[in-house]
């Protein structure tokens, strides 16, 4: 019998340095270009920071006269988790992250909204940080802060918003059908590649961090039903947008 013990409980031999000096303590992560181009729309006196390799693109600008720093990684567990350990040691301490998610669980839809309670770990970054049995999840702050906001976005628009639970995975091809009839099951909303490991990453950090989802696409029918690019997609997508920055300016 093979004995596996965790190890990973003494000091990084290289630690995460400043990507951003001097970045704000509010972050705004974004995962795709449609939140990216959008936030920038919003903010006001942007200043470009960083084009290079471990984001898209990083600018910091105001909003409502508060200074707020908006990274686009690359997508993936690691990128994402690379950006947030280098806003981290740059100063940031409030992090929103807006991306996409795949609906697993029927009723759920296009254009539709989740907020992640939890998430189900399927991808590897986490586990350098925090052993298997941890369940990572959002600040409880952030989230009801989140929440209100939406729901005030919402009025007059046509999409949902549900609280649950969530799947991270580092394999978006290996998405099979048997893992989305039995997750759906389980009351797991939505498939992504992120979330488990930002909130393990910020819980580790201790800084506070959560997460809204705009649903992309639906994986529990007979045949993938995709929604990208669709105009109700970008619209639950600008809201959410909307709503993080509204609540970054409140803390």
């Amino acid at each position: 019998m093979v004995r596996i013990v965790w190890v990973g409980k003494k000091r990084e031999v290289v630690s995460p340095w400043a990507g951003i000096e001097k970045a704000p303590e509010r972050c705004l992560i974004v995962l795709t270009g449609i939140s990216r181009e959008y936030a920038e729309k919003l903010l006001e006196d942007v200043e470009i920071k960083e084009e290079c390799t471990y984001v898209y693109r990083a600018f910091i600008g105001e909003y409502r006269g508060k200074r707020i720093c908006v990274l686009n990684p690359y997508f993936g567990a690691p990128a994402s988790v690379f950006a947030l350990e280098l806003a981290i040691a740059s100063g940031g301490r409030h992090f929103i992250v807006v991306g996409e998610a795949g609906a697993i669980k029927r009723g759920v839809h296009v254009g539709d909204a989740i907020l992640p309670t939890w998430a189900l770990r399927e991808e590897g970054t986490s586990y350098h940080y925090i052993p298997p049995e941890y369940v990572p999840r959002p600040s409880e702050k952030l989230l009801g802060k989140l929440e209100v906001a939406i729901k005030g976005e919402r009025k007059g628009k046509a999409f949902n918003i549900f609280k649950g639970d969530i799947w991270t995975t580092d394999a978006l091809f290996r998405e099979t059908e048997d893992k989305v009839e039995e997750y759906a099951k389980r009351g797991i909303l939505g498939v992504e590649m992120e979330s488990s490991a930002l909130m393990t990453v910020a819980a580790f950090r201790g800084v506070e961090l959560a997460v809204a989802l705009a649903v992309s696409d639906e994986l529990y029918g007979e045949k993938w039903s995709a929604g990208f690019g669709s105009e109700k997609l970008k619209k639950t997508e600008e809201a959410l947008v909307r709503s993080a920055l509204e609540v970054l300016t409140s803390l």
